[in-house]
């Protein structure tokens, strides 16, 4: 005898009818994609913008650890150590891309030491060594590059070294500390800075 086959259920038909119009419409995408359209890179500046909030016209250039070693034991220049997540970096990053601007530098490197900080890895302990002398030290003896913290290089030697705002204690807030006169206070003393770096230039 014959049996007979109970019918499919309602909600069978469901899944049934909506896994067909899944598979139909991958189909049609997968079919009608651009492979050959290129990832879109962003630039330093770009990036940097992003990160940190501050005007596209930025000169920061995006540097590795062993990079920034290698400008400050031979090279020239400014150095930036900060991370996005430190909103004391944000406001620091605008004043001295607006004063090396001002004096007419191409570039700023810029150095994220978040992780490698947190990895404690051989470059960030030699970049700490070469900053012996201006690091703070904890209580415990240790020393370490905090945000944000900026130096100048000149053919290797550290020329000056400014770290006023990462290490504030208190609830005083970024907005609150970064005056009107606060912030151009920092842009004079940024300026003597520049014209210590840039004196050999200006005297050629």
């Amino acid at each position: 005898m014959k049996v007979k086959k109970a019918p499919m259920p309602l909600f069978q038909k469901i899944i049934y009818f909506a896994s067909a119009i899944f598979m139909f419409v991958a189909f049609i995408y997968l079919g009608t994609k651009d492979y050959n359209v290129s990832v879109q890179h962003l630039s330093d500046q770009e990036s940097f913008t992003q990160e940190f909030g501050i005007t596209s016209d930025n000169i920061y250039d995006y540097k590795t650890a062993d990079e920034i070693l290698e400008i400050m034991n031979t090279g020239t220049g400014v150095i930036f150590f900060a991370f996005p997540e430190n909103t004391w970096s944000h406001t620091y990053a605008a004043l001295l891309n607006d004063v090396a601007k001002y004096y007419g530098m191409n570039e700023i490197f810029y150095y994220n030491f978040l992780n490698d900080r947190s990895m404690n890895n051989s470059y960030y302990e030699n970049i700490v060594k070469k900053l012996n002398a201006y690091v703070p030290v904890l209580d415990n003896g240790t020393r370490d590059i905090y945000a944000p913290t900026m130096i100048m290089v000149k053919n290797g030697e550290i020329i000056a070294y400014d770290d006023e705002t990462s290490i504030l204690h208190g609830d005083t807030s970024v907005d609150d500390y970064w005056t009107h006169d606060k912030q151009e206070s920092k842009k004079v003393e940024l300026g003597v800075y520049f014209e210590r770096l840039l004196e050999d230039k200006n005297e050629a």
